[in-house]
């Protein structure tokens, strides 16, 4: 089984932001919202595995050409929010095509959450059915979602989505209290990791030659933040926040080998494509 990488935009990120500081709400909040020198450079990204019997299986989306050309594809609320955003490379159709797939043939994607950076080119996946929490899509469709981060135009029909419970449906692995196995051979595992959002999920892929890979989502946004114990400036609930990371920290205590992929981390999708090529 095999990982690939789709890097279709990249967001300078407040280092403020990204790791909480210490002091007053308000004086978190205006140096957290200010993109200074020591801003991380974070890519947006989106994963191809490819499995020897279920075929292509992606996790999350990049960014739709529309957002190429404008970040009115962002909806009102969120072009203000992602203004420094800059896309990077070709669309994401293009680069799905340039690893010899096309969009009309994926019939399978994984979203960790349906937050707009990650959900932009749904729409070019005609036959897909996507997976997600059913606590993700209802926050999704919740009054005032879009100031939440979510934007409905990206969204598939309710028909096309595959909604899965952890809490209820899942089971224990490792350190993780519920987990579902998408396949059922153990080779991709979805992962409750609640906190950034309130469905929010994790993926743990065994790729055979390269190991295991943790795909963290934003249940963190760097391997600092993991490791740390740092919480970002905004989460949707702290305490869930915390109780994904002490998983994700005890799941890697137990793999040290294991490689771990925070979406939003400027360094780490980088050993990932290096393990993958």
């Amino acid at each position: 089984m095999t990982l690939d990488v789709i890097h279709t935009a990249r967001i300078p990120m407040p280092h403020d932001y990204v790791f909480r500081p210490a002091g007053r709400p308000l004086s978190r909040w205006w140096s957290g919202s200010r993109v200074g020198p020591d801003a991380l450079d974070g890519p947006c990204l989106s994963f191809v595995i490819r499995h020897p019997s279920a075929g292509v299986i992606l996790v999350d989306t990049g960014l739709h050409p529309d957002a190429h050309r404008s970040l009115a594809d962002f909806g009102r609320p969120m072009r203000l929010v992602f203004r420094d955003l800059e896309p990077v490379g070709p669309p994401f159709d293009q680069q799905l095509r340039a690893l010899g797939i096309e969009p009309e043939a994926v019939e399978r994607v994984v979203m960790t959450h349906l937050h707009v950076d990650h959900t932009g080119a749904m729409r070019l996946l005609p036959n897909a059915r996507f997976t997600c929490t059913r606590a993700e899509w209802t926050a999704a469709h919740r009054r005032l979602a879009a100031a939440k981060g979510y934007v409905a135009h990206h969204l598939p029909g309710a028909h096309r989505v595959q909604l899965i419970d952890p809490a209820v449906d899942g089971t224990r692995h490792g350190a993780f209290t519920h987990t579902v196995d998408l396949l059922g051979d153990g080779s991709i595992r979805l992962i409750s990791t609640p906190g950034h959002t309130p469905g929010h999920l994790s993926v743990l892929v065994r790729t055979g030659e390269h190991g295991d890979v943790l795909l963290v989502g934003d249940a963190a946004y760097t391997r600092r933040s993991i490791d740390e114990d740092v919480l970002p400036l905004i989460t949707d609930d702290d305490r869930a926040s915390r109780t994904s990371m002490r998983e994700i920290r005890e799941h890697i205590a137990s793999a040290p080998r294991m490689l771990v992929v925070p979406t939003h981390d400027p360094s780490a999708w980088h050993e990932l494509r290096s393990a993958s090529g």
